[in-house]
Formats: C-alpha cells, structure tokens, sequence
C-alpha cells in the first residue's frame, strides 16, 4: 500500500472476508468445534498478508470500479505525490510503504494516507510500550513459593504438558497469565491457584497462543480505522479462550468440568490483559457468560464433524481468498463518465497488439474513452476530459460528417465505422517500442472502395502499451475501384534488407502486414438470411495478441559482372540480429532468378497468409538470413534492412 487508493482496496478486501466469516461463524455457531471457530480465523490472517486484487481476483465484483471512478474524481482536481492519476490503483505489499520516500503532500489524500501511516506507527508503539510495561513489571515480581512452583510442575507432569522456565508471583494480579512469545513467563497472582487454571495457562503456552496474540495486534495496526477489523480481532481472543477451555475440559472429568465453570464464573468483573504476548483466562463479563454456555452444551464433537469442519472452511477459503474473477469489461464505444473512464483505466492494453486494436477502435468508434486507455500520458488529459462529458448525439453527426471514413463512403453501423485495420512493416525503433503505418481497408462485401492510413508509434508504458500518431489521418481513395491490395504491393510501405558479396548485391523489399481479427457474427435483416452481413466488433481487445499475419517479399539483383546469362537460387529466412543465418535457413523460402536481369521490376512473391489465436511475431524481422548460388559459389549472410519507403 502506497497511497490512500491503494489502502482502500485492501481494507475493502479484508472488510469483506470479515464479514463472510462473522456470517459463518454464526451459522455455525452450535454446530462446529471451538476448534474450527478458532481456526478459521487463519483465513482472514491470510486475506491481510495478500494484496488485494492479486492474480487478477476480487472479492467485490465491481467494487475496483467504483473505489476507482472515485480516485478519478478526487484526484482530477488534487496535485497528489503519491497518487498517479492515470495509474489504476493496486496494492503491492499488505502494509504501508513510501517506495519513492516521503514527499511534500501534494493534496488531501496524501495528507490522510501519511495520517493512516503515523496511526499504524503509534499503535504498533502503544502496543510494544505496553509490552514493555509489563515486562518491567515482572521483574518486580517475586519467585514463587516452592509449593506453588511443585503444583505447577505437578499439573504440567499430570497432563504432560512442558512446564515453563520462569513462573512469576506479581502482587495485586486478579488472574494468572503467560506473557512473552520468546522468553514466556508464567504469572501467578499471591493467592492460590486452583489446578485447572494453570492447566489452562499452560495450554495456551503449549500451543503457542501468545504468538496469535502477536499478530492480532499487528493486524489491529494495519487496520486501526477499520472497525469491522476489530470486532474480528475481539472475537479471535475471544474463541483462542473458548478453545483452550474445550482443551481444558477434554482433559477434566465429571465434576471438575462443573467447578471449571465456577472458576470462570467468578473471574466475570476481572480485568484482563491487552498487552500483546500475553493470554489472559480472564477475558471480560460478556465473554465469560458465553464461555460458560459453551461450557454447558460440551461434548466431544464425533469423527465425522472433522470432514465437515475441513469442507465448510475450504469453501470459505476459496471464497475469502480466491474470490472471483477481478475482470473488468470494457465499456461501449458510447459510454461516458466516471465510471466508463474507471472500467478503461482498468483495461490499458498490456500488448503491443491490444494497442494497436484499442487506438484503432478508438478512432473508428470516435471514442475519448478508448483514446484514454491508449494515449501517452502528456496526451490522455484532453481524451480524459472529453470523456468525462455526457456523450452528445449532435457533436456525434458533426464528427462523421467530417471523418475521413465518410470522405470515401465507408458504412456506419453504430457505434463505428466499419473497418478493418491492419498495421503495415512494425518496425523496432530501438528504444522497446516500433514504428508502422497503419491501415483501414473496409470489410470484404462492402461496395466502399480507399483506404485510410495512419503513421504511428507503439511504445511500451511499464506493464501497458501506448500509442501515439505520428502524422494526421490520410485518405487514399481507389479511382479503379478494384479495391487495393496491400501486400504483397509496391503500392504500400516495404522496408528494403540489403546483403552483398563482391560483385552482386542482394536486395530484398520485405512487407509484413499484422492484425487482428474484429469481425463479429453476421447479422441479419428481418426474416431474410440473405441480408445478412459481417459487423465489426467495436469494443477494444486490449490484452490480445495478433491473429492474422500476411508477409511479402521481392528481390533485387545488382550486379557488377555476371555475364549474359545468370541463375541464381535464393533461400531466405527471417531471423534474429544475433541469430546463426545457417539454422535460420533451415525453414526458409526459396526463389530461383531467371536469366534477364532484376534491376528494375523486383520478383514479387508471397509466403502467404497466417492465422492464429496469438501469432509470436509482433514485428518485421531484426535482419534475414540469405543464401544464394553464384556461379557454383554459394554465400551464406545476412541482411540488415537500410531503407524503409512509405
């Protein structure tokens, strides 16, 4: 947790488990062991050391939408230093952390998250001073009276249990307690001591209860505003003392059980121990009273309860900290407002691929919303803005009247012009990210003839990708009306890969055209299956990966002196920069050149065209991997792309 939101979602998640657990635990109440009323409270320890929303789970479904539609709004008029308005918030650790250190606040929610951090410092303080008080205390104590200390030891040899190494005698002490998670000390009031309380004292030491106690005060620091965190953490004292009295009991016999309860009765006005490290018998009136109606309906639970105990807490564990799938959806290419905004936040493409379709989206839709998901950061805020408005149907017939898609005629089907984009030669910039055209060509059956296109850059923003134009959007009508054919083509963008031996040097125009595919089920008209037609999908699939790949090369032959005639058999492969070009070879494409010279009108061919659920390549290759025959000789090299034309 590094800042309000992020403390928010994890109380939120812990709140929640809270409250299924008080739930169960009441249906369950007369029907389950103290044992696994005690122990099922190990699910809400758990659900506190786990960020919430890890995994991709969630116990609210919704619940990240509104708390982050909420940050939004707070946070669009605030100049927070430890909140970044366009980062959804997540929580990265269980406790509070300033990983970027302790800067000025910039805003309201800074000061309550440093609020929140000092509460944790100065109870976390409150605890171990009052540790520390009573340790101070003990050393006034004084050693216990031989007799006292051979009961002990009797009782301990009776149930064998290990007798404790220090037992301490404190003046004015109402009931007996172990105090110390390390060094444990037995604490004795100067009075007698009845056998069945130090049975019960040296239970808890035997089964380690001060260390619970421990890290129930840890998670009342975590969560000292949240009072549902501790009524739980009340009732987790609470039951660990119910428990050590089932323990108790199990060990007693007729009568004793009845005087045990006597004893508890008497200890109802007694005050007891909120140090941490400590197990007090006496535990509050109220408590009390509950213990001893335990007490009355004991019974030694069957065998067969021990598998309906384990199935009933493996439900509630699943359910408290598998909870349910944390997806958001995407929201319409209409949605706006607060919310909308939230769910896109929520969606920032964490692909290369899922970019691109977003942006695309985004301009076929005329969508701020999805531009917020996409755009950088130093161009979001505009996007955010807009989004933040009402959608207006008015605006909407401006903005088609003046779109490039209704220059050349493309079909609207609400909410977007129906396209499909594809990106041309995604080129690495060097930097972690790529260049590329990219293209909008209509769908197959359209009577629409041009394209529109685009150049962009694609650069990786810590887990999430963006997108930024680099050029306006450009119209390309098609007066043949033929439709363009895009790759393999001389009429769209090709990146030349140049390899070269003494006397020839080897050319390589490489076209990789990459998508994914966005066409929904055909709809249809009425009655009549004819009418039917493909639509194209308008929400973004901002986690996807490419579908489809086409790639194309050509080759060029320039030659210094090859004589009248010439054959040249041509192998190539795309390759890493690093890779070796001979494996490379081993699934390339061949091409045999025939006599009559290349220098002009490069051989065009076509590996054709690929479909999958989430092609590998994202990119044009880093180099190729070339092999031809000249003259009997062969070279085997590579070739690094030098030219791009657009």
């Amino acid at each position: 947790m590094d800042n309000l939101w992020s403390f928010l979602y994890q109380t939120l998640a812990v709140s929640v488990a809270a409250a299924v657990l008080l739930i169960a635990k009441r249906l369950f109440l007369d029907k389950l062991s103290p044992r696994w009323q005690y122990g099922v409270w190990a699910i809400l320890a758990l659900r506190a050391l786990l960020p919430a929303g890890l995994l991709g789970r969630t116990l609210v479904p919704g619940g990240q939408v509104v708390l982050e539609a909420a940050r939004m709004a707070a946070e669009g008029r605030l100049s927070s230093a430890l909140t970044d308005l366009y980062t959804p918030a997540a929580v990265t650790a269980p406790v509070p952390l300033f990983p970027h250190g302790l800067p000025a606040p910039g805003g309201v929610t800074d000061v309550l998250f440093y609020l929140y951090a000092v509460g944790v410092l100065l109870l976390a303080l409150w605890f171990f001073l009052s540790y520390l008080r009573l340790r101070a205390a003990l050393r006034r104590g004084a050693a216990p009276a031989p007799e006292t200390l051979g009961q002990v030891e009797g009782v301990a040899a009776r149930y064998g249990l290990k007798a404790p190494r220090r037992v301490v005698v404190l003046p004015g002490l109402e009931s007996a307690f172990v105090c110390g998670p390390l060094a444990p000390v037995l604490v004795l009031p100067d009075r007698e001591v009845d056998d069945k309380v130090l049975l019960h004292e040296l239970l808890h030491l035997h089964h380690g209860d001060v260390w619970a106690g421990v890290g129930v005060c840890a998670l009342r620091c975590l969560h000292w505003c949240n009072p549902l965190v501790w009524i739980c953490c009340d009732r987790m004292q609470n039951d660990c003392e119910a428990l050590c009295d089932q323990r108790v009991l199990e060990r007693l016999e007729g009568e004793e059980r009845r005087a045990y309860g006597v004893i508890l009765l008497s200890m109802a006005d007694d005050r007891h121990a909120r140090a941490p490290g400590t197990s007090s018998m006496a535990n509050g009136g109220q408590n009390i009273k509950r213990r001893i109606a335990a007490i009355a309906r004991f019974k030694r639970y069957p065998s067969g309860m021990a598998l309906a105990s384990v199935g009933v807490a493996v439900v509630l564990a699943v359910t408290c900290l598998g909870g349910v799938s944390g997806a958001v959806e995407v929201p319409g290419g209409t949605d706006r407002g607060a919310l909308a905004l939230a769910r896109a936040q929520l969606n920032r493409p964490t692909t290369a691929a899922g970019a691109l379709d977003t942006y695309a989206k985004a301009i076929l839709c005329g969508s701020p919303v999805y531009l917020s998901m996409v755009l950088p950061e130093g161009a979001r805020e505009d996007a955010w803005q807009a989004g933040l408005a009402p959608h207006d149907e008015a605006e909407l017939e401006d903005a088609l009247d003046a779109s490039p898609f209704n220059e050349l005629g493309y079909r609207w089907h609400r909410p977007a012009w129906q396209a499909e984009w594809s990106v041309m030669n995604l080129l690495p910039d060097g930097a972690g990210g790529y260049t590329g055209t990219l293209f909008f060509s209509p769908l197959s059956e359209d009577d629409t003839y041009g394209i529109v296109y685009q150049q962009v850059a694609v650069q990786p923003d810590g887990d999430f990708w963006t997108v930024e134009p680099l050029g306006e959007l450009s119209v390309r009508p098609d007066p043949n009306q033929e439709g363009i054919w895009l790759c393999p083509s001389s009429e769209a963008p090709y990146t030349t890969y140049v390899t070269e031996t003494a006397n020839l040097r080897l050319e390589v125009d490489v076209q990789c055209r990459l998508g994914v595919d966005s066409t929904a089920s055909p709809t249809t008209s009425g009655l009549f299956s004819w009418a039917a037609s493909n639509t194209l999908d308008p929400v973004p699939r901002p986690h996807t990966g490419f579908t489809w790949m086409r790639d194309g090369y050509g080759l060029r032959l320039r030659s210094v002196d090859t004589g009248e005639s010439f054959a040249l058999d041509v192998s190539i492969a795309p390759m890493d920069a690093d890779s070796d070009p001979a494996q490379a070879l081993a699934e390339g494409y061949r091409v045999t050149l025939e006599p009559g010279g290349l220098d002009d009108d490069p051989v065009k061919f076509s590996t054709g065209t690929y479909h999958g659920e989430a092609l590998s390549l994202t990119a044009m290759p880093a180099a190729l991997a070339v092999s031809f025959n000249d003259g009997g000789q062969v070279y085997t090299c590579t070739a690094y792309p030098t030219e791009v034309t657009p």
